[in-house]
């Protein structure tokens, strides 16, 4: 079976057969009034409904025969199966203090702060987290009320639990009874995840509405037993149903490189309070891209865990075969940091508990690659829209040879069925989630009611299908990463950010091409449960962050880790924090002049 002989296309790819891996789709652009209207014809002329869901391929797969049993969750089980080796020996935190000497000198050119930064001038006492604290929620304030337009990333912050937070860390720190790196660092949440005190809105004005979350997820738990000061909640794209981060009814967050552009999403409001200096780091969720989406458009990092790594436990149901959560950062530092304190077996999540130990094993090896193998179908990751971000892969190609690394290009096949079957699962569950509140349908925005109506049309066949060709393409993955490479190295995105435009912001907008130019290299690992990493690798002629995506085998995300570390050193100063006027990482040097201990 292969996509080209199975799957209908378009004008394009008909004539171009042999250069296209997944099909572009293509469909008129729907904002405003006709928007609204075309949510009419869907309500109540089914035909119309039946065309859009016809013309996203999402029929094809009721032409094929597959005799393979569906994989419902992907988890790697046996582990062995999947060359996945328990280890006793684990490099933890540790690491950290080992290789203070190795961390770059010259880092603060950028902009952006780490943790370490934080935390070795609360030892030294030149600031205290109080203090910082106390600026940021300002600053915080700052970027919702004071900027034009807002940039709309924290958007749920309680300056009294904050406070309380952060007096808490600076006692910690007064008394030499640290907690460690995390101690009185500031992390936002996405509004997808419990954080005790605050409702769990997931997008919406009405999910959860008056009913606070009591306890915290998990994985926020574990951060503060660590001591970060969790700031508050993000903003989403409505239930996940989307990658822009547009929402009509909450907020739509800006890029602060460029706030006529999106930031990406679901996980965009993370992605903004990162790349906008408010924090360090921040927890996203992903299930189709969405932490590592809004990480290449915003120009941060940000890694999508194993399926089972992170437990799910706290975390809002919207897509549970499809979704993992993630640390977004400034950093690869903190991205490994906030990974290795949320990653491990919970007893409330059962799928966590078959897990191997996680490890940073190898983290700073870095300019010796050669015992990696990276995977690159080159005729998949031509599917760009931008040629700077082939360049911005090539150049990384070549430093990435430059440094041992052996490229070998690989075929992945069936990656369009593996792209329609992903869309119909996270499509179908979404749906489930979403008709719970069927008597509320009409507080959905026009672009969600037009992804449910016509998701309804998915059938239980099409849902098993499409988990029968999960369990192909995780054979196809485990194969490529037994046999051949190590990783797999696309683009994050086919596009660099995408414009917003004005009309759009009332009641949103239907995009069906952006959307899967979006998407296009990000759904493989959701759908087969592998992690993925984007790092930043440029930005195009706009200013615009390029990001670029690395994908790993099952629980192996120690090799992401050190191939982003190694991503890092090759951008160097190269990177660029946003401009003054939508920039809040410098609040530091307002709290105190030799925050950095320079004088």
């Amino acid at each position: 079976m292969s996509s080209s002989e199975q799957l209908p296309k378009n004008e394009e790819s008909t004539k171009h057969t042999e250069h296209v891996v997944t099909r572009r789709l293509k469909a008129p652009y729907l904002s405003g009034f006709i928007l609204r209207i075309m949510i009419f014809l869907m309500d109540y002329m089914p035909g119309v409904t039946r065309y859009l869901f016809w013309n996203a391929g999402l029929k094809a797969l009721r032409k094929l025969s597959i005799d393979d049993c569906p994989t419902l969750i992907p988890l790697p089980l046996p582990k062995e199966t999947f060359g996945i080796v328990e280890t006793k020996t684990v490099d933890g935190l540790e690491i950290f203090e080992k290789q203070k000497n190795l961390q770059q000198k010259d880092y603060y050119s950028s902009g952006f702060l780490r943790a370490s930064d934080f935390h070795e001038a609360y030892l030294a006492k030149r600031v205290t987290p109080l203090q910082v604290c106390e600026v940021l929620i300002n600053k915080i304030e700052e970027s919702l009320k004071k900027c034009s337009p807002p940039l709309n990333a924290i958007i749920k912050y309680k300056r009294d639990d904050i406070i309380a937070q952060a007096t808490a860390s600076t006692e910690r720190y007064a008394n030499n009874s640290s907690l460690g790196l995390l101690d009185g660092i500031p992390i936002a949440v996405k509004d997808e995840i419990d954080v005790k005190g605050y409702e769990t809105n997931v997008g919406t004005k009405f999910i959860n509405y008056g009913n606070p979350a009591t306890s915290d997820a998990t994985i926020i738990e574990r951060l503060r037993e660590k001591g970060a000061i969790i700031l508050g909640k993000t903003s989403m794209h409505e239930i996940g149903f989307g990658s822009t981060n547009n929402n009509p009814f909450v907020c739509t967050p800006r890029n602060p490189y460029n706030t006529d552009y999106y930031p990406g999403g679901s996980s965009g409001g993370s992605g903004v309070a990162v790349a906008s200096g408010l924090c360090p780091i921040a927890i996203g969720r992903d299930g189709g891209g969405s932490v590592r989406i809004p990480s290449s458009f915003c120009g941060i990092y940000g890694l999508k865990t194993t399926c089972g790594r992170f437990s799910d436990d706290g975390q809002y149901p919207l897509a549970h075969s499809v979704a993992v959560s993630g640390p977004m950062a400034a950093s690869v530092d903190d991205l490994a940091l906030a990974y290795y304190v949320m990653a491990g077996k919970d007893p409330k999540d059962p799928n966590t508990l078959h897990q191997p130990l996680p490890t940073l094993h190898g983290f700073h090896v870095t300019n010796k690659l050669s015992d990696l193998k990276i995977g690159v179908y080159s005729m998949w990751n031509k599917q760009v829209d931008n040629p700077a971000i082939t360049t911005a892969l090539n150049n990384f190609i070549d430093e990435l040879k430059l440094r041992g690394a052996k490229i070998i290009e690989i075929k992945i096949p069936e990656l369009e069925e593996a792209r329609i079957a992903h869309l119909l699962t996270i499509g179908t569950e979404l749906t489930t989630v979403a008709k719970r509140h069927k008597d509320k349908m009409h507080l959905f925005s026009c672009p969600t009611r037009s992804n449910i109506n016509v998701m309804k049309l998915a059938t239980a066949s099409d849902y098993i299908v499409s988990q029968q060709v999960r369990t192909r393409i995780m054979r196809t993955l485990n194969n490529l990463f037994s046999n051949q490479v190590d990783l797999i190295l696309t683009p994050a995105t086919a596009i660099t950010a995408p414009k917003i435009y004005p009309r759009a912001l009332a009641h949103g907008e239907v995009d069906v091409t952006m959307i899967s130019d979006i998407m296009r290299f990000v759904q493989l690992a959701n759908f087969a449960g592998v992690p993925a990493v984007s790092v930043p690798a440029g930005y195009d002629d706009n200013n615009l962050p390029i990001g670029l995506q690395f994908i790993a085998k099952w629980y192996d995300e120690a090799t992401l880790l050190r191939i982003a570390k190694t991503s890092e050193e090759i951008l160097g100063n190269r990177r660029k924090k946003p401009s003054d006027k939508f920039w809040f990482g410098n609040y530091v040097q307002e709290v105190s002049e030799n925050f950095f201990g320079e004088s």
